[in-house]
């Protein structure tokens, strides 16, 4: 079982995950396809497992709405990307928000890293308002997106310091191939299960093959734990 904890909803997302070995995924809706990530995994139950992104800017509608979402269409967590949402994650205006995520047991995964899309703030991207999070709702389980991406030595850190705070793997490539010194994707991984823990580390795609770990000279024990079995901890089915 390959469980990839990062992907978005687009025509032939399962085939090309498929295609790479992976079972099921995790869906992240943008602000427009909270419904569809829902349809996706009603049609094809255990396949997709969707994650809902709130209104940062109606936060009294989106806690009424998660409360929808969690107990009608068995969403499991909810995406928030800063440098679009132009909000950081300690922002006080969030906290009744991650009261109530807290409160259904939803997971909450943030963007973090500089990305070259429009309408998108890298000021936004460092994760370390997360440790503020972190300290503020120790019952949340938190996921720092993109190991933290170019900012993967603050993510660690913070996964170090919290049992409630873990790391996806997606879209590494990108953040390796610009990074100095050179460094590859396994390279982030290793550093983050030497220090913040095997235990705390979610396979996530977005072009990062399931290869990449299952192909390294970590342990299988390792292996299963990244690829399957954390993520599969974390959505409460261990």
């Amino acid at each position: 079982m390959i469980i990839n904890f990062h992907e978005h909803p687009w025509e032939g997302v399962g085939a090309h995950n498929a295609s790479m070995g992976i079972d099921r995924m995790v869906l992240l809706a943008d602000r427009d396809s909270n419904d569809l990530v829902c349809e996706m995994a009603e049609r094809e139950p255990g396949r997709y497992i969707p994650f809902y992104r709130a209104d940062v800017n109606d936060i009294p509608k989106s806690c009424q709405e998660l409360r929808h979402y969690v107990c009608e269409r068995r969403v499991r967590g909810v995406k928030f990307q800063p440098l679009s949402q132009t909000i950081m994650p300690n922002d006080s205006g969030l906290y009744p928000f991650y009261e109530v995520c807290q409160e259904l047991g939803t997971i909450v995964l943030f963007h973090a890293g500089a990305v070259a899309f429009p309408k998108h703030y890298v000021r936004f991207g460092n994760p370390v308002h997360v440790d503020d999070v972190a300290w503020d709702f120790p019952d949340l389980n938190i996921v720092i997106a993109h190991l933290g991406g170019n900012y993967s030595f603050e993510a660690t850190v913070i996964a170090s310091n919290h049992p409630n705070v873990y790391l996806d793997t997606a879209y590494l490539h990108f953040f390796c191939d610009r990074s100095l010194p050179k460094v590859e994707p396994i390279d982030l991984v290793k550093r983050a299960v030497e220090f913040a823990g095997a235990e705390k580390v979610l396979y996530a795609s977005e072009d990062v093959h399931p290869s990449v770990i299952s192909d390294s000279d970590l342990p299988q024990s390792t292996k299963d734990m990244i690829l399957c079995e954390n993520a599969q901890r974390l959505l409460g089915e261990l």
